[in-house]
């Protein structure tokens, strides 16, 4: 399984143009084949920074997922509408646990 995160900070006044971008491209990747689970998720303790949170099959998923056109619009928008962003954290996860 594929894990992939990233952090941004958004402005008030960008906040519901970039809720919006978010949740477009979420709901997109959602209805990919290779897509696990995809949110972003806002800090309770700290308005404004958003969380997004991706779990994918395989690195072929990923791949898939990167050439949609969606995706590389959501980068773009990132950018223009946030603050301060971590990048994109790809991580292999080799077994998971449920405790």
């Amino acid at each position: 399984m594929i894990l992939i995160t990233g952090t941004v900070e958004v402005a008030e006044a960008n906040r519901a143009a970039f809720i919006a971008a978010a949740t477009r491209h979420v709901t997109l990747s959602r209805g990919e084949a290779g897509c696990i689970s995809h949110g972003f998720f806002e800090d309770v303790m700290a308005p404004g920074i958003f969380v997004f949170v991706e779990r994918w099959r395989d690195m072929a998923a990923v791949q898939a997922h990167f050439t949609e056109d969606y995706s590389r619009e959501i980068v773009g928008l990132i950018g223009a509408l946030s603050e301060r962003s971590t990048g994109v954290e790809i991580h292999e996860v080799a077994s998971t646990r449920v405790v």
